[in-house]
């Protein structure tokens, strides 16, 4: 009965979405069932038809009555706005910028202040006053803040995947601004005090993570923990996508499922199966969880469920996943009617409800092949038991969750993978461990920093293997463009009457012979356990508990026994338009130049060449302070135990200097100035030259940034690398007419190969054989200029020209004579 309750109360509020009707009408035509229900039951006549309709139109009257249809003062795109509101959400960094929701929005078009219902997303540079006071991201959740910048609406034709990215998110304005501040005015509307403490805590879980985990594990390990998705590195994204397993980036059910049994586990073993807090203790554990998460739908839908189940539990009567489902979302939506149009919601739903649909059939499968599979082999029956019911639940799980999603998925995201049932049944049994391994990693690593990069090494194991199944299962997809609207409505009807006809999947189910009543949900085994089978839960533990142990250490092993491989290696990393490159020594010293435009480009390449457990850098230079060079050090210095920090001439007029003072400060660190004559000895055969800036009276301007940043040259042996920075024609002029030796073998293009660089003068002075672009794909200012390319490829030839916005990352390796060049 509930299932169809639930069913006409959404469909009311999806009819409320699609049309329009005045709402006292509708009001008193729900309000007609309760009289003409009582005539139908006086007469002994069936009331349940009227009750459906009368709540349909109840639901229909819900959506009238809400905010539908009152427009947000949006104006045209990109058009100049003042902005205040308060922070709601935990901030986050995002490329150069940090972004963040806006609560309380009142907007300013030019035409006086207007209030901003729907949330508004802004990204924001921070002012230099919190720069000097903060630690990043600068902002914090409740600052009321005054904004001013460019107000811009995605556009759904020509941002596709922008724009259902903000709509997944009920999202409908994006504010850029470059110049904020803390709204001073005690009127601003703030957020109580007492609710900053969970958004603090989720900032604190999040550093944890990031000091205690390198990339990308840091990052998959806050987006299943804490749903913080900006840092997974858009290729490790593109790999969950491609692989049909992007469902495990975002919390759901899955996640909040293990919570439960965990916790459930433990109140047993501290309280045994006795209410109240035998169920509160989960209770206060999955809410906290959903909130810590930034409370995104698919939590909200857990946590409802989770809450609904254990009221079934507590009461003696356990429920089955659908009806707990459409309750759950005849809450959501009855709150909030709008959420009906939101692709998360519409995904996280259809999933769930898929794996409900198949669940009748998981004993019939698993008899079927356990039978198979043990027949004439008594002895291995009780192993193959576990094994096969592992993997029939699995499959299940994977199949129903795909089967109810992949007509969304296709229409939204125009693509349909066809791996993607396999790929979740190979991650499904990493995932409870990565989440509690996470929870440990980021718990300890508050309390003690060293103790959590230790436990870090039991959550890397699972978070590696999820990432790498990601990686190497092939990436089988094709377009969804075929699949319209009219397809998924058919094919969701034909689901919907598979629940709501008499029978429905069950009644299949028992015709083949296999048991329904498994679609229900029961208290965990460990939950009902008395104390003599508590041991034995334990003892059924421990063997997994060694082996995770055992991994841990010998992962641990392999890092002391692994070291550098006796070569030279200087990695360009693609960081798009900006700097970064990394010099790794024979003997395995790390020497990082630049960190690239945006704050985590530096530390997501560093992780992908430096050894998992290694968190130190020996030597920082940083060639001058534009953000496309800087922004990214001040992340590394913040993830990283740097031993050396060197710098050229005073940037005192760079806006960026600020934040590398207080990078430094919290670094424990003080930055060496370098100019033309110093050489740096990194080990007994290799050197850096400085080339670059010259002593004092004879440099440029101070205001010239570009030409006065630190030009070096690594020696090697017989073989020469040379890196320009950004410097232009007068400073390679000076240089070219100088005596000091330029010739190199590699040859780092100055200022991303502008046409105000690369002079043939210089070009002829360092006699490059090879020589690598680092600049941004389509980038606005055109760099590499094309007369640059040219000069260079009379220089090197066309083969010997790399560039990372066409061949991405580009890596040197040296022996001392000789050199190769990779390309990822």
């Amino acid at each position: 009965m509930l299932i169809f309750l639930t069913a006409a109360w959404l469909a009311g509020l999806l009819l409320g979405s699609l049309a329009e009707a005045p709402a006292l009408p509708l009001f008193l035509l729900a309000s007609a069932g309760l009289p003409l229900g009582l005539f139908l039951a006086l007469n002994r006549w069936p009331v349940f038809p009227v009750v459906l309709v009368a709540l349909l139109l109840l639901a229909f009257w819900r959506v009238e009555v809400s905010e539908k249809g009152l427009p947000d003062p949006v104006g045209s795109y990109g058009q100049a706005a003042a902005l205040t509101g308060w922070v709601r959400d935990t901030p986050r960094s995002a490329g150069g910028m940090v972004k963040f929701p806006l609560a309380g929005a009142t907007i300013d078009l030019g035409n006086g202040p207007a209030e901003f219902r729907s949330q508004i997303l802004v990204y924001a540079q921070p002012p230099e006053s919190l720069v000097g006071s903060r630690e990043p991201p600068f902002f914090a959740y409740g600052d009321p803040l005054r904004l001013e910048g460019v107000l811009t609406t995605p556009d759904a034709e020509s941002e596709p995947g922008w724009a259902t990215y903000l709509s997944n998110r009920g999202i409908s304005g994006v504010f850029w601004s470059r110049n904020a501040s803390l709204d001073l005015d005690p009127n601003a509307e703030i957020p109580a005090p007492w609710r900053e403490w969970l958004p603090s805590l989720r900032l604190q879980m999040s550093n944890s993570l990031d000091e205690s985990l390198p990339l990308p594990q840091s990052a998959l390990a806050k987006a299943l923990l804490l749903g913080l998705r900006d840092d997974v590195p858009s290729r490790v994204v593109d790999d969950f996508r491609q692989t049909g397993t992007a469902h495990l980036l975002a919390i759901s059910g899955m996640h909040v499922s293990v919570l439960l049994l965990m916790v459930l586990g433990m109140a047993a073993l501290a309280w045994g199966r006795r209410p109240p807090l035998y169920v509160i203790a989960p209770l206060v554990a999955i809410w906290l969880y959903v909130l810590l998460s930034g409370a995104p739908v698919s939590a909200i839908r857990a946590g409802t469920m989770g809450t609904i189940l254990l009221a079934g539990w507590t009461l003696g009567r356990p429920h089955r996943v659908l009806p707990a489902l459409g309750l759950a979302a005849s809450v959501m939506a009855g709150l909030e009617p709008g959420i009906l149009r939101q692709v998360s919601f519409q995904l996280s739903f259809a999933a769930v409800a898929g794996i409900g649909l198949v669940l009748p059939f998981q004993s019939g499968i698993s008899s079927y092949l356990e039978r198979k599979l043990t027949s004439g082999r008594p002895s291995v029956s009780s192993w193959y038991s576990g094994v096969v019911g592992w993997i029939a639940g699995a499959s299940l799980v994977s199949l129903g969750a795909t089967l109810a999603t992949w007509p969304l998925v296709a229409f939204y995201f125009d693509i349909i993978p066809w791996l993607g049932i396999p790929a979740t049944m190979l991650v499904l049994p990493a995932l409870p461990v990565a989440l509690v391994g996470a929870v440990a990693t980021s718990i300890v690593g508050m309390a003690y920093p060293l103790a959590g990069e230790a436990v870090g090494w039991i959550a890397w194991i699972p978070l590696s293997y999820i990432l790498k199944v990601a990686d190497w299962t092939p990436h089988l997809t094709s377009p969804g463009n075929w699949v319209t609207t009219p397809l998924v409505v058919a094919w969701y009807l034909v689901m919907a009457g598979l629940v709501l006809l008499p029978g429905g999947a069950a009644r299949i189910a028992r015709r083949l012979g296999w048991k329904p009543e498994l679609a229900t949900v029961q208290p965990p085994v460990l939950a009902s356990a008395p104390s003599n089978e508590t041991g034995e839960v334990w003892t059924r533990l421990g063997p997994a508990l060694a082996a995770l142990g055992l991994a841990a250490t010998l992962m641990l092993w392999w890092q002391v026994f692994t070291g550098p491989d006796g070569r030279l290696h200087v990695h360009f990393f693609d960081v798009g338009q900006g700097d970064s490159s990394l010099i790794i020594t024979p003997s395995g010293k790390q020497v990082l130049v630049d960190g690239g435009p945006g704050f985590h480009d530096a530390v997501r390449n560093l992780s992908r060449v430096m050894p998992p457990g290694d968190r130190s850098i020996d030597l920082v230079v940083l060639t001058h302070l534009d953000a496309d060079h800087s922004r990214g050090l001040f992340e590394v210095l913040d993830r990283f135990n740097v031993g050396l920090a060197l710098v050229g001439v005073d940037h005192a007029e760079s806006p960026m200097l600020p934040q590398w003072k207080r990078a430094l400060e919290r670094a424990g660190l003080t930055a060496l100035p370098v100019e033309l004559g110093h050489r740096i000895i990194l080990e007994p055969e290799v050197f850096l030259e400085v080339l670059n800036p010259p002593p004092a009276g004879r440099r440029f301007p101070s205001s010239d940034l570009n030409n006065n940043g630190v030009t070096l040259r690594l020696i090697y042996g017989n073989v020469r690398m040379l890196l320009a920075a950004d410097i232009e024609s007068d400073a390679e002029a000076r240089l070219a007419r100088s005596d000091i030796p330029l010739t190199s073998h590699v040859l780092k293009v100055p200022h991303h190969g502008s046409k105000s660089s690369s002079t043939t003068a210089f070009l002829a002075a360092v006699d490059p054989v090879v020589a690598v672009i680092s600049a941004g794909e389509g980038n606005q200012y055109g760099h590499p200029a094309p007369s640059v390319v040219d000069r260079l490829e009379k220089f090197v030839g066309e083969q010997g020209v790399f560039r990372t916005d066409r061949d991405g990352s580009i890596e040197f390796t040296a022996d001392g004579h000789r050199l190769w060049v990779e390309t990822h």
